[in-house]
């Protein structure tokens, strides 16, 4: 059984407050969840549909949510479709008494992080809760990283774009100069730019950084991203 100590060892960042949201239109197992998440040192918040959930919350929030797979109304996988159209980025589980293979595969391929089966032991329930608040915490702080990316690339013109380009494709100064028919002077010139404005002093710490800003955007698909780091791709 998970308890507050071991909590506390999940080192969260200080200005990190996850919320476990459990939508079921059970009041007595939604009840009986939320009972058991706030023990934990959790704060817990339940829903009696996914509309009641989507029409009180907004793509901001963080933690992770349970729903029910047949629910009234919109059921668990409309939901998580639902929520992924509306931008939301939270981990989503999902628990029924009806899994079988079909809607296990229809709700990891819509993004779920995993499917739990209706009674599940305590202990299983909350090392999804535990693995769904890490990932969350780790995506927000990707995030975050990806943001302070994509300013200092918005710092960049479009003279220092295509020079960029150039230089990750492996291009010396002479044969960027030659391509854009410009003198190496003014190729270094805007190289140097280039670095200053990524704060990074060559090409080789610029790189990683693209690099880690690629590997970033991978790891928060299937949600929709706000950085498109794709138009730094390099040419393999």
């Amino acid at each position: 059984m998970v308890t507050n100590l071991m909590i506390n060892q999940l080192k969260l960042p200080a200005d990190y407050f996850p919320q476990v949201y459990i939508v079921d239109d059970d009041e007595a197992v939604r009840s009986s969840i939320i009972e058991l998440i706030s023990s934990m040192g959790f704060q817990a918040i339940g829903f009696a549909s996914a509309e009641d959930f989507i029409s009180k919350t907004d793509r901001q929030i963080c933690g992770c949510v349970l729903s029910d797979l047949r629910m009234l109304g919109c059921n668990g996988i409309e939901l998580l479709k639902l929520m992924k159209s509306k931008g939301y980025e939270i981990p989503f589980i999902i628990l029924s008494a009806y899994v079988d293979v079909t809607n296990t595969v229809a709700a990891m391929s819509e993004g779920a992080l995993t499917v739990l089966e209706k009674p599940y032991p305590e202990q299983e329930l909350w090392d999804c809760i535990i693995t769904a608040i890490l990932l969350n915490s780790e995506q927000r702080q990707g995030r975050s990283w990806l943001w302070e990316f994509q300013k200092k690339e918005k710092r960049l013109t479009q003279a220092e774009s295509e020079v960029l380009k150039l230089l990750l494709k492996g291009c010396s100064n002479k044969s960027i100069s030659h391509l854009l028919e410009l003198s190496q002077r003014t190729i270094v010139m805007r190289r140097k730019s280039i670095l200053q404005k990524f704060e990074v002093e060559n090409l080789i710490d610029l790189t990683k950084l693209i690099t880690k800003a690629q590997s970033i955007q991978k790891q928060l698909l299937p949600w929709p991203s706000m950085v498109d780091t794709d138009s730094f791709q390099q040419d393999s």
